[in-house]
């Protein structure tokens, strides 16, 4: 499997744990180029940054705790520092840091995409199994202690309903394209593969119309390959720059 700088890596083959495609062909014209990447949909240097901040205050706190509490007060602060850095990190890991599946394909007449959050494979099933697990717990409460069913009606109503949420739980698929007319401005960002089209404001047409951001990640080894459909495809006037994206 292929990587880059940007954490985006190749995915050649669908696996049959993903979500179900939708089978939809919003253009017309054969197929030019396709492909799967799996990429962090923004960049990720100020996450970590932010996220490394929040572990070394709790590390220095875990630090005073060590040579300046008293004996008494020491086990409190060692506890507390070590479970927020393993809570802040786990969060880092698991959530801020998640990567994004993006399913590309490219025709003559424009581009579209499918993508959906990467999870793993697992996860449907953990869902699904929290969300029984307390359903049966209260329903075992409840026949312990039938009173226990006023409790419904208040704060275990709002867990009833978020447990039904998990049980029901799927990876949603969001969908975006381009018609090869649209883009004023084609943006390239070659370090993180990276290729944006987007469109100028004109305040004449309608806004659905008007509106274009479409970012395209690609392995850097096929970034030329679009950028030459680009040409080829998209309007002669067209603004081609490059650089370093959200800086």
């Amino acid at each position: 499997m292929a990587s880059n700088d940007s954490g985006a890596a190749l995915q050649p083959e669908p696996s049959e744990n993903d979500p179900q495609l939708a089978d939809i062909e919003p253009f017309q014209g054969a197929e030019v180029m396709a492909w799967r990447i799996k990429a962090h949909p923004h960049p990720m240097r100020i996450v970590d940054m932010t996220f490394g901040g929040f572990v070394l205050i709790f590390f220095s706190y875990f630090l005073y705790g060590e040579f300046y509490e008293s004996e008494s007060d020491r086990e409190f602060t060692r506890i507390t520092s070590v479970c927020s850095m393993c809570f802040v990190l786990l969060f880092w890991l698991v959530v801020a840091r998640k990567k994004t599946v993006y399913n590309y394909v490219i025709t003559h007449a424009g581009g579209w995409v499918e993508y959906w959050q990467h999870y793993w494979v697992y996860t449907p099933y953990v869902f699904k199994g929290i969300s029984v697990f307390f359903f049966v717990a209260v329903l075992t409460m409840i026949l312990i202690e039938p009173s226990f069913v006023w409790a419904l009606a208040g704060p275990a109503a709002m867990a009833a309903a978020s447990a039904s949420g998990l049980l029901k739980w799927e990876n949603e698929i969001s969908h975006s394209s381009f018609k090869w007319d649209r883009p004023h401005l084609i943006f390239v960002d070659r370090k993180r593969g990276l290729v944006i089209l987007q469109r100028r404001y004109d305040p004449d047409i309608p806004f659905e119309e008007n509106y274009l951001y479409f970012q395209t990640f690609l392995p850097k080894d096929r970034l030329d390959e679009f950028l030459s459909l680009a040409k080829l495809y998209a309007p002669s006037n067209v603004d081609y720059e490059e650089g370093r994206c959200y800086e």
